[in-house]
């Protein structure tokens, strides 16, 4: 069987994400019907609905779903009955098509089944598949459940059945269908988790840690411990002396149906000879009869059906086992599986039959032994007393519920971490006892409602004790994904769990459960797992790797990186595999690794460069093998694991140290763009970030001298002794450095002291004259390479920065050849940063010959036009306003020439396209301070090249400025423009560019009254002498200057908003404060009616900016804490989007 390709899949996607709201609809039509969540039954019901109606709200609490007042809620049961309906369909057709679904002990079709429909009493066809597939799946579906008394409406029953019948035929002999279903049924709940910020509690944690592992992922474990382990006594000795190559010894040790693909070896240094990578488990069984596999979070049941289909092929040969023996040996003997949510543990069922049904030789359906799954996850949902009671009063029995109970009270949390040998009460009484007393309770039911909750309990009850089974033996092999959910986005209980059992393990669930997978190992067990990388190398983990290489055997590590699944794309989840065994406990008098035995050695392969699937495949394959002995990685940084031997040296740290930046805790109230502000002055500092190729210097922030708002919100975030954990890197200030981007290729540039963010760290050296050798160093492809070496995640650590080996007498040399004359100072042609000179045209470029800085040619690019109309409109660059910013010679001669230009700007920032108030036209204006800059190499050849440079070959100038002027800017400008362009709506009407900076009241008062007074004044005395669409021009203009009006006088929705000022600071009408940025004061213009382009208002393009709210939650005593339960969400939300009336305004001031 072949995977799905993608198209396959899509389908299946699109059509399970669609199955989801039917079906729920469905779901909660039928409880209404039977009136299930209401205080009393409705009259029109007779006694099977009656009593139903109690089964079900007897379910519904056993699911944790609330009773109130007689009020039952139906959330969660809703949830199980849309499921359940679903996937009994979906079941029925994988049978069907596989030719399993039984009728009397005969295969049918579903075309068979909608002949049989009628006789056999089923509305449809599908009803009578799904019958039979709950029949045949006991194991899968309980059979004594009330989700399936319910009857579906037919409409709905009709859409669901079109939905699966659309599905095409190849999806059901697809060998991981199964495991995308529910994937693919949680993906909208995922997402709308996700976005929601909550923390993950038992509600949310199947959705979000569900992701389907990759067929190549599970090959490749698989063939590296079981493949090895059989390799290891297939082959002889001979095979391994005399093999040329790894694929001569695969073909050998493989059998049908077992190639070992993905199976790697390496030659013994001292031998010669061939071995498997990974070892070859000698302390496991000799015999697989005993080789106990346990997949404690096995989702669908992928590890399972790949460990199945190995195991039987080498039961056979070993065991001389027919195919179908074989298949229920392994199934009695070697598997095993838990998972926190049940709708899981019955894919996972399902799939195993199927599989174990449709292997060659087998005979197709039968009755199966007996599947070793369990859900840890399942609610405990009655009072202890009620619990206990199951116990039938046999002591033992008794004290085992109540340990039962008090220690599965948070199994929906807590699920396979969750371990019954911790307590005594295990010795009390045997897990399978107590599963035979609880069948006893089952089989006494009732006609009254107490009996439908015991019934309920006790099914319950009989599955966490089956669990509980599971969860205190101990086993060979344990196969599995963990799930990944960091320590921040964790429920407040599961975070204390985390702390309380696996403390050096805790920053990740995906950690803690590789520790508890190692605490399921029998000594020498070994567990094949896919868990994100991270851990290999954070600070924070240090105390976790030191264990494992103290105590564990360490076999294999393959490094996926980015993109490893298919489904998820870019940086989001880098994964690796391993493969590591239970060694000593941490409890010994010795180390299992110590001076003595040092000789383990770690085989790891590197894929994670390639960028797809397929290729990451190939490349497990063909990648050599690098090797390390194990407890040298002790000798590494914090102990890091990395498989490539370190190029050793001094380190980094012992020449420079490295200070990460600021955390503001609320970006976007203290951080600008700088056009943004009034000036870089009164309290707001340059402020240093990252960017695309370079350090970025478009930023400010709102410092006050390290005593404003700033601090006030740190210091009420962490107290006063917390204030350090945010504002950092203050070492560094006033020095100068190397500015390290902490993400992607950690791209370097001089540092000379200025405020830092946090996604910045600056190496600063301890003797200045060591800088420029570290700059060289840092932007160099060796300094990435090295960082990487240790550190593979997205955003590295500061610290990790200067744990790489440096030679500083090398880098020196690099220096001489490079920077002979020494660093320059600041220089740039990029009007978006602070250093910008100003001019037009003026170009400054670095010198390879002599180098150092020199004038370069005229400037002809794309933000020459950018530049000269802000500086038509008044503007001026900090570069231009602060004569002690440090510059190079030839940047601050071009900032001396921009002098020359400033009888071109316009006195009031407010200047309009046609021809107003005596001014000439915009365009006219332009053209004057363009030749003005570019002096006696202004031509028509220059304007061609800068109308070619704004995508405007061929056209004018003027239809540049109105057309795609402002468009521009805001790109340019990332959104944040200052020169606004206002207009009627009428390609021939009335339009104006204004500066931002110096549109106050009395400004905008001016453009409504004055400049546009003169416009309406123009047209309708064109209106007089008969002048064909002034008319039209007359009213669009009248429109806009009602407009203007309505911001001059502020009146909601028309105001300004912002979050962080109380009441009686906000502004009444059009007083905006620059300090408040753009983005909250442009919204009036883009809020009044719109002219033209939808949600522009008054402008001729709508700049990307959201308003709604910002991320993170604000403290009690911030002015808007209350808001967001008023719109719709939680307190401390960051609402922007909000309106205040005058009346309100005044009142308060």
């Amino acid at each position: 069987m072949q995977p799905l390709d993608k198209i396959l899949r899509s389908q299946l996607d699109r059509t399970v994400r669609k199955a989801r709201p039917v079906a729920e609809q469905a779901a909660g039509a039928a409880l209404e019907q039977l009136g299930a969540g209401e205080e009393s039954a409705p009259s029109y019901l007779n006694d099977r609905q009656r009593a139903l109606r109690r089964r079900l709200r007897a379910h519904a609490r056993s699911l944790r779903d609330p009773l109130k007042d007689g009020a039952q809620a139906v959330t969660r049961l809703i949830g199980e009955i849309a499921y359940e309906h679903w996937h009994r369909m979906l079941f029925a057709r994988f049978l069907a098509e596989n030719e399993l679904l039984m009728y009397d002990g005969v295969a049918v079709t579903l075309e068979e089944c909608e002949e049989l429909a009628e006789e056999e009493g089923h509305p449809s066809g599908w009803a009578l598949a799904a019958q039979l597939a709950s029949t045949m799946l006991p194991q899968v579906f309980r059979v004594d459940s009330p989700v399936f008394e319910i009857t579906l409406a037919a409409e709905y029953q009709r859409e669901l059945e079109e939905l699966l019948a659309g599905l095409a035929v190849e999806v059901f002999h697809a060998s991981d269908s199964l495991g995308w279903v529910y994937q693919f049924w949680q993906t909208d709940n995922k997402e709308r988790i996700n976005r929601s910020e909550v923390k993950i509690g038992a509600d949310e944690l199947p959705a979000v840690t569900q992701l389907f592992t990759e067929p190549y992922m599970v090959s490749f474990l698989l063939d590296n411990s079981l493949g090895a382990w059989w390799a290891a006594r297939r082959l002889t000795e001979i095979d391994l002396a005399n093999a040329e190559s790894e694929q001569e010894l695969r073909s050998k040790a493989s059998l049908p149906g077992l190639p070992l693909e993905y199976l790697r070896f390496v030659k013994d240094e001292e031998t010669g000879h061939w071995i498997p990578a990974s070892g070859t488990f000698d302390a496991w069984p000799e015999s697989l009869a005993e080789l106990k596999t346990l997949d404690p979070c096995c989702g669908s049941g992928h590890f399972l059906v790949a460990a199945l289909l190995m195991l039987v092929p080498m039961r056979m040969e070993l065991e001389s086992l027919s195919a179908r023996n074989a298949v229920d040996a392994v199934l009695r003997d070697n598997l095993n599986g838990l998972e926190i949510d049940q709708r899981c543990v019955e894919l996972a069922a399902f799939a195993l039959a199927l599989t174990a049904w449709r292997y060659p030789g087998t005979g197709g359906y039968r009755k199966l032994p007996e599947l070793h799954l369990a859900c840890s996850g399942l609610p405990i949902s009655v009072a202890k007393e009620e619990w206990k009671a199951l116990g039938l009063g046999k002591k033992n029995l008794t004290i085992a519920l109540d340990w039962l109970y008090d220690s599965f009270q948070d199994a929906p949390i807590l699920g396979s971490l969750l371990d019954p040998t911790r307590t005594s009460a295990a010795k009390v009484a045997r897990w399978d006892e107590l599963s035979g007393a609880l069948n006893q309770a089952l089989s006494q039911e009732n006609a009254q409602e107490s009996s439908d909750e015991q019934h309920e309990t006790a099914v319950t009850a009989q599955g966490l004790a089956k669990a509980a089974t599971l969860l205190g033996d101990r086993y060979h092999w344990v196969i599995t994904n963990v799930p990944y959910l960091s320590r921040a986005k964790q429920h407040p209980r599961l975070k204390e769990f985390c702390a309380d059992y696996y403390p050096a393990a805790k920053n990740d669930l995906a950690t803690v459960f590789l520790d508890r997978c190692l605490e399921l190992c029998v000594k020498g067990g070994t567990t094949s797992s896919v868990l994100p990388q991270n851990w290999l190398f954070l600070s924070g983990y240090k105390k976790f790797r030191t264990k494992l290489l103290l105590n564990d055997n360490w076999h294999l590590i393959a490094r996926l990186g980015p993109a490893a699944f298919d489904t998820i794309g870019g940086e989001v989840v880098k994964v690796i595999l391993t493969c590591i065994s239970k060694g000593e406990t941490s409890a010994q008098k010795e180390p299992l690794f110590s001076k003595k035995s040092d000789t383990s050695v770690i085989h790891g392969v590197d894929v994670s460069q390639i960028s797809t699937t397929v290729e990451k495949a190939s490349g497990l394959l063909a990648n050599n093998l690098k090797s390390v002995i194990q407890t040298t990685q002790l000798e590494n940084p914090d102990a890091r694991i990395t498989v490539d031997s370190s190029s050793g040296g001094t380190l980094l740290s012992e020449v420079a140290e490295s200070l990460v930046g600021i955390q503001t805790g609320d970006y976007p109230q203290f951080a600008f763009k700088y056009w943004e502000i009034k000036a870089i002055e009164n309290g707001w500092v340059v402020y240093e970030r990252p960017g695309s190729t370079k350090l970025d210097r478009t930023e400010t922030l709102l410092w006050e001298g390290g005593n404003g708002r700033l601090i006030n919100l740190v210091r009420k975030k962490l107290g006063d002794n917390g204030i350090g954990a945010w504002i950092r890197g203050r070492e560094a200030w006033g020095k100068k450095g190397v500015a390290v981007q902490l993400m992607g290729d950690l791209i370097s540039s001089p540092y000379k002291g200025s405020k830092y963010d946090q996604t910045l760290a600056t190496i600063i050296p301890k003797n200045e004259v060591d800088l420029i050798p570290i700059l060289c160093f840092c932007e160099s492809s060796y300094f990435n390479q090295e960082v990487r070496r240790i550190d593979q995640k997205m955003n590295v650590t500061n610290a990790t920065l200067v744990k790489v080996p440096f030679d500083l007498n090398y880098w020196a040399k690099v220096a001489e050849e490079k920077y002979p004359h020494g660093l320059p100072k600041f220089y740039s042609d990029d009007p978006t940063q602070w250093i910008f000179h100003g001019h037009p045209c003026g170009s400054v470029i670095w010198d390879e010959e002599i180098k150092w800085t020199a004038h370069g040619p005229l400037r002809t690019d794309d933000a020459v036009l950018q530049v000269a109309v802000a500086r038509l409109l008044g503007y001026s660059w900090p570069a231009e306003l602060d004569q002690k910013m440090e510059l190079a010679e030839e940047q601050r001669e071009w900032v001396k020439q921009c002098e020359s230009l400033l009888g071109h700007a316009d006195r009031d920032g407010i200047v309009c396209l046609p021809a107003v108030r005596g001014e000439r036209r915009a365009v006219d204006r332009l053209e004057a301070l363009l030749a003005g800059a570019y002096g006696d190499q202004w031509s028509a050849a220059t304007r061609s090249k800068l109308l070619e440079s704004v995508d405007h070959a061929g056209k004018d100038l003027g239809s540049w400025l109105s057309d795609k002027f402002f468009t521009q800017h805001c790109k340019l400008f990332q959104n944040r423009p200052f020169i606004w362009h206002i207009w009627d709506g009428l390609k021939d009407g009335f339009s104006a560019l204004v500066n931002y900076h110096k549109l106050d009241y009395k400004a905008l008062e001016t453009l409504t009254y004055t400049y546009l007074g003169d416009w309406i004044t123009q047209q309708k005395k064109q209106i007089t002498d008969g002048i064909d669409g002034a008319e039209a021009r007359l009213a669009a203009a009248e429109a806009l200057q009602k407009s203007l009006e309505l911001i001059l006088e502020g009146e909601e929705p028309y105001d300004i908003f912002v979050r962080w000022k109380p009441l009686e600071e906000q502004p009444i009408g059009w007083y905006p404060d620059l300090n408040d940025g753009v983005r909250l004061n442009i919204r009036p213009f883009l809020s009044v009616p719109d002219v033209k382009k939808k949600d522009a208002g008054v402008l001729v393009h709508k700049p990307n900016i959201h308003w709604k709210k910002d991320r993170g939650k604000d403290v009690e005593s911030a002015p808007w804490y209350d808001l967001g339960p008023q719109l719709g969400g939680a307190k401390g939300d960051r609402i922007n989007d909000y309106h205040l009336t005058l009346a309100a305004k005044k009142a308060a001031k």
